[in-house]
């Protein structure tokens, strides 16, 4: 087990629930990966398998267009008459990309459960540093216009590569505040090109309050990149509950701006919530990320100490 983190680098004013105690905890869990297809950097500790020249041969690969044919195996091919390309194992840096949902519907009902998906990412990003992974976090929100930046006007920190690097993203994290809305599917798609997402392992931290397509289209985006994705859905009281504080009425999208009326009995609002969420489970089940809900009756270390790991986040 890693040793602990020392105090004079941890605490400060914005991270006062980053105890020592807390710590030690988080310092005897593990990033739970099934595979890695491709890392942030060599010299890691995750071996792949790479088409081209490497130091170490590994195996076959049936040729694709767009293969180096300078890979192909010309004398397999006289034996087989089909072609083949040579892969040579490489060793890589696992990725760790932390996507927080920063839209408006983040800070409602309660401040606090934005500042809970800002507590779980770190403490996430604690872990992943601890494990010797790369690590940064990105925060879903409005892009910012007119800027000619690396990262295209998304709001992410740099890789982080140490332990004591916590305090750095701790810092930045506590002066993000939600605001304002997205599609979630594209801003995904502009992000994996500015921030340059590939490999690795992704974790959504979202409510889950968009559209269910926009949120299948967001996955398959990240999917697609040769990601492992996984998700968790932070939830408070009143979302799990809403007829408790609706009935009839109207209420007003806070991202959106939009108005819905509602006549809907309090039994029924529950029950949509409770279909809303339950596809957006489905739907990563069917394709293989691990999906947990964090309801926030659940104190911040029992969830990330004790569900994550029975979730396959953790280990």
């Amino acid at each position: 087990m890693a040793g602990c983190l020392p105090t004079a680098h941890v605490f400060m004013p914005t991270a006062r629930w980053l105890t020592p105690s807390f710590l030690r905890r988080l310092e005897a869990l593990e990033l739970s990966v099934q595979w890695v297809r491709a890392g942030q950097r060599l010299g890691g500790r995750f071996p792949i398998n790479r088409r081209g020249a490497s130091i170490e041969f590994a195996d076959y690969s049936v040729y694709s267009p767009g293969d180096d044919i300078r890979a192909i195996d010309w004398p397999l091919y006289g034996r087989l008459e089909r072609l083949f390309v040579k892969t040579y194992k490489e060793e890589v840096a696992l990725s760790v990309e932390l996507l927080v949902d920063a839209t408006a519907s983040m800070g409602a009902p309660v401040p606090e459960k934005f500042e809970r998906a800002t507590q779980v990412a770190l403490s996430l990003g604690y872990i992943g540093l601890i494990g010797r992974h790369h690590v940064r976090m990105s925060w879903i929100r409005p892009v910012e216009t007119g800027r000619t930046t690396p990262l295209a006007g998304l709001a992410a920190s740099r890789w982080l590569h140490h332990r004591s690097d916590i305090v750095r993203l701790a810092e930045q994290a506590e002066r993000m505040r939600p605001g304002g809305g997205v599609e979630l599917a594209d801003w995904l798609r502009r992000a994996v090109i500015g921030l340059k997402i590939r490999g690795g392992q992704a974790i959504l931290i979202t409510d889950g309050m968009l559209r269910p397509a926009d949120f299948f289209r967001a996955l398959n985006a990240l999917i697609v990149r040769n990601l492992e994705v996984k998700v968790i859905q932070i939830v408070t009281p009143q979302e799990l509950h809403p007829g408790r504080r609706f009935g009839t009425g109207a209420v007003v999208d806070i991202e959106s701006g939009a108005v819905q009326q509602l006549a809907y009995s309090p039994a029924q609002l529950e029950q949509a919530m409770a279909e809303h969420n339950e596809l957006l489970a489905r739907f990563c089940k069917r394709r293989g990320v691990p999906f947990v809900q964090y309801r926030m009756e659940e104190s911040l270390e029992s969830f990330v100490t004790k569900t994550l790991p029975t979730r396959g986040f953790l280990e």
